[in-house]
């Protein structure tokens, strides 16, 4: 067994070296994945930060947008009020030519 030992000796440092650059790598490796997650995380509040602020500016502007809206219909006429107002404008125009025409007959009956 003695002769055995040097080898099996040898063997284990050479396991146990090999474990510790695994190890070594393996935390280094962890350590740059972290790194990179640490930055996703940055960049993923940013960006959440950036939708809020877009929405937020959205909201107001879907609001004012909507205020306008509804005072563009409180002045708007409708069909039925066009067509009311234009029968109403054609009954005074009848009356006031057919006023006119008789003013101008009078006129002439006075004059001849």
């Amino acid at each position: 067994m003695s002769e055995d030992s040097p080898n099996l000796a040898l063997a284990l440092a050479e396991l146990r070296g090999a474990v510790e650059l695994g190890f070594e790598r393996t935390n280094g490796s962890t350590a740059l994945i972290l790194q990179r997650l640490d930055q996703v995380d940055d960049r993923h509040a940013e960006l959440v930060k950036r939708v809020e602020q877009n929405q937020a500016a959205a909201e107001l502007r879907h609001v004012a947008m909507e205020s306008r809206l509804d005072a563009l219909e409180r002045e708007a006429v409708t069909r039925g009020q066009l067509a009311e107002r234009t029968r109403q404008i054609i009954a005074v125009v009848t009356i006031v030519v057919a006023v006119a025409g008789t003013v101008i007959a009078l006129i002439q009956l006075t004059r001849g």
